[in-house]
């Protein structure tokens, strides 16, 4: 989280904005003083039984940690199944912002 946080803050001056999802803490308390604790500053949705990725379909949600990139039509643009350091989210992330969305 710390690294989606720099991720976040070099980044929502371009638009970008980040969201976290938590479905491993069955405690509500827990990722709300975990965030606080790390200066996490971008919105988290609490959802355990992982409504909110019901909608991406073939999206593997048993794998925790995961990075889920969408473009401004909100597409899958880039999906990382792994912890992300901020050298690697960072110009991907530019990169989808960067795009105007216009092509087909």
């Amino acid at each position: 989280m710390p690294e989606l946080q720099r991720v976040h803050e070099k980044t929502r001056d371009e638009g970008v904005r980040l969201l976290g999802i938590d479905v491993r803490d069955h405690a509500r308390h827990a990722p709300a003083d975990f965030m606080a604790n790390l200066g996490v500053t971008y919105p988290s949705i609490y959802d355990p039984p992982g409504r909110t990725l019901l909608n991406f379909r073939g999206y593997p949600r048993n794998i925790v940690p995961s990075t889920i990139v969408l473009d401004r039509q909100h597409r899958v643009a880039a999906v990382f199944l792994k912890p992300l350091l901020e050298e690697d989210l960072l110009p991907v992330v530019r990169r989808v912002a960067a795009e105007t969305g216009d092509a087909p």
